[in-house]
């Protein structure tokens, strides 16, 4: 028997803690910026990590890069980021403040793209933000997706879980989920949500993309889900998108638009064609 499932209210605060006391700690460091810049959205419950692989080239279908993703749950406000883009963005803010300038990494490896997102808000709504190197940071709001997704009977026992397997479509894709009920929250990584308890594991069907847990932190003292409070550019996710399929299609086209000049040179003084890192494949293609 199937079971479709559009919204799900988590069980209380109490025994979620006292299940928790079982589950793996994992110690998640992060730079913030200063208290002034944070605006707090929600009181965080437990930060979660995933790992993320994901195949960047559809010309490549080999090639795998792995991120780290955070998750921050709370009440009402679920918020994910990737790791590697949350340090880069911060590194770009101190260069734009030291000399007006943010930089690039197109010259080494633009990172997976997907974003930073806050689920629920404002409420009834997504915040999604993109560090879009040299071009700037965007955000943009869209009304929170009601995930229409059918449980299955299919169970499966990973990383110390028992977990029910969930299907859903989203933004073009098809994605499988395997959530517990031991851990009663109705979130997971990026907005993936809706669920009668956390997300364990996700993955595109044509697996693309795989998130997997990595570890849980409950929190213990008092934290913020906070919202950095940046320069931002307020815009649609039509245009955000344009932006960045350039961005990973033509990093050169994007230098050049900026005015940056770039080359290499080899030992012989010639001046062989630069490569840039390039991706074709986002997680969104609806």
């Amino acid at each position: 028997m199937k079971t479709t499932v559009n919204n799900v209210t988590t069980k209380g605060r109490s025994t979620l803690l006292m299940l928790l006391l079982l589950v793996p700690m994992l110690a998640m460091a992060q730079e913030y910026p200063s208290k002034d810049k944070l605006r707090p959205v929600d009181e965080m419950r437990l930060k979660v990590q995933y790992n993320v692989d994901f195949h960047y080239s559809k010309e490549k279908p080999e090639k795998v890069k792995r991120d780290v993703m955070y998750t921050e749950i709370g009440n009402k406000v679920c918020h994910s980021y990737i790791e590697r883009e949350w340090k880069n963005e911060v590194k770009f803010n101190r260069n734009y403040e030291n000399d007006g300038k943010r930089g690039t990494n197109a010259f080494f490896a633009l990172y997976s793209n997907i974003g930073e997102v806050f689920v629920g808000y404002p409420k009834g709504k997504n915040t999604v933000i993109y560090s879009l190197d040299v071009l700037g940071t965007f955000k943009y709001e869209e009304p929170t997706a009601k995930l229409r997704w059918t449980i299955t009977e299919e169970k499966l026992d990973t990383l110390d879980y028992h977990c029910t397997m969930a299907v859903c479509k989203y933004a073009g894709r098809e994605y499988r989920a395997w959530f517990t009920e031991e851990i009663p929250v109705s979130y997971g990584p990026w907005k993936l949500c809706g669920l009668p308890g956390l997300i364990i594991k996700a993955e595109t069907v044509d697996g693309e993309y795989r998130f997997v847990l990595g570890g849980i932190e409950t929190v213990k003292t008092p934290a913020d889900i906070s919202l950095w409070k940046r320069d931002f550019i307020s815009t649609s996710k039509k245009k955000v998108r344009k932006q960045e399929k350039l961005l990973l299609s033509r990093p050169d086209a994007v230098l050049d638009q900026m005015g940056i000049g770039y080359g290499a040179v080899s030992y012989d003084g010639s001046k062989p064609k630069f490569k840039f890192f390039t991706y074709d494949n986002p997680l969104e293609i609806d």
